[in-house]
């Protein structure tokens, strides 16, 4: 049940995930501005706020709202408000050490990050991710809606971001899935369980991991097929060596295995399959060729990869109907 925890916060627990609904209009305007710092502060860390000059609207009668997803140290913050700029300075490196990440996707509106004199518009179709390990600015204008997604530290790699901020097209390829998931995760707030919502988050940072391999690398939009492509060809090449696994071909090709289970799955199958498929390919052409009829079915099975011949006739009659010897060669007949 929701537990209204101040006059502009409503928080459900389930177990240890938090959905939270927090909002400005329901706080004394003189209170406004200290409130929202407070409240982006809990989520974020040190920063210095800047509300609008003179001019424009008071800091009193600053208008904001959030959606916070919690799950242990991954977080999902949907936020609108007023025009507002976000400072993380140095100083605020020093003081808190926070090395996570956060990326920024806009969903409507444009958000500005600043770094190192350099500005940089994300508008929609764009997303930003920064080091809160680095100094940066956040300009958020009026009528701007967005996500940012919490990237706990060691999820990426520190070279994503060490020349500031990078950016990121939503528009195709692996980033366009990352934020079609994000969607989903805040769409669902409500109906998701804990693990899931980490689960969830995990595959997220994983496809942005993938994005930005693309972008520094100057590969197309894609990234998913060319894994599932790469792992067909090295499947292919190494297939018959009884000791390649999943686990063995997504470290060889420099992926985690479930960045491998996540690109195969793209393509309607898993690296176990893949695996298991190309091996009885190559048993059975071994077993239709002339050249092979000398050598017994158990060699044929573990000469493909296999290691144990019942588990390589079962896989075999699960795969074609029949059985390894009815698809036998005989032997050619010998001269008289």
């Amino acid at each position: 049940m929701p537990v209204p925890r101040t006059a502009g916060e409503e928080v459900t627990v389930t177990a240890d995930y938090q959905v939270q609904f927090t909002t400005t209009r329901r706080v004394p305007r003189r209170d406004r501005a200290e409130f929202w710092t407070d409240h982006v502060r809990f989520n974020h860390g040190t920063l210095d706020y800047f509300f609008p000059a003179q001019g424009e609207r008071s800091p009193a009668d600053f208008a904001g709202a959030t959606h916070v997803q919690r799950c242990g140290n991954h977080q999902l913050v949907e936020f609108w408000s007023d025009r507002i700029t976000y400072a993380r300075t140095a100083r605020h490196v020093r003081a808190d050490d926070d090395r996570s990440m956060r990326l920024f996707v806009p969903k409507s509106g444009t958000l500005t990050v600043a770094h190192d004199g350099v500005t940089l518009p994300v508008p929609v179709g764009r997303a930003a991710l920064v080091s809160m390990a680095r100094p940066f600015e956040l300009l958020h204008r009026a009528q701007t809606r967005a996500w940012v997604l919490t990237v706990p530290e060691g999820c990426l790699p520190d070279r994503a971001v060490a020349d500031g901020p990078s950016v990121l097209d939503l528009r195709r390829g692996v980033a366009s899935v990352a934020e079609t998931m994000t969607r989903a995760l805040a769409r669902e707030r409500k109906s998701l369980s804990g693990p899931a919502f980490v689960t969830i988050s995990a595959r997220v940072i994983e496809l942005v991991a993938v994005a930005l391999a693309d972008l520094r690398d100057g590969i197309r939009p894609g990234g998913l097929e060319a894994v599932a492509a790469a792992a067909r060809a090295y499947v292919d090449e190494r297939s018959d060596d009884p000791d390649l696994t999943p686990a063995s071909i997504a470290r060889d090709l420099g992926w985690s295995l479930r960045q491998l289970q996540l690109a195969l799955r793209t393509a309607g199958t898993t690296p176990a399959e893949l695996l298991r498929n190309r091996r009885l390919d190559r048993a059975r052409s071994r077993l239709e060729d002339p050249r092979w009829s000398a050598v017994a079915v158990g060699d044929i099975a573990f000469a493909s990869g296999f290691g144990s011949l019942s588990a390589f006739g079962t896989a075999f009659r699960a795969r074609f109907g029949t059985t390894p010897r009815a698809v036998r060669v005989p032997a050619p007949a010998a001269w008289p």
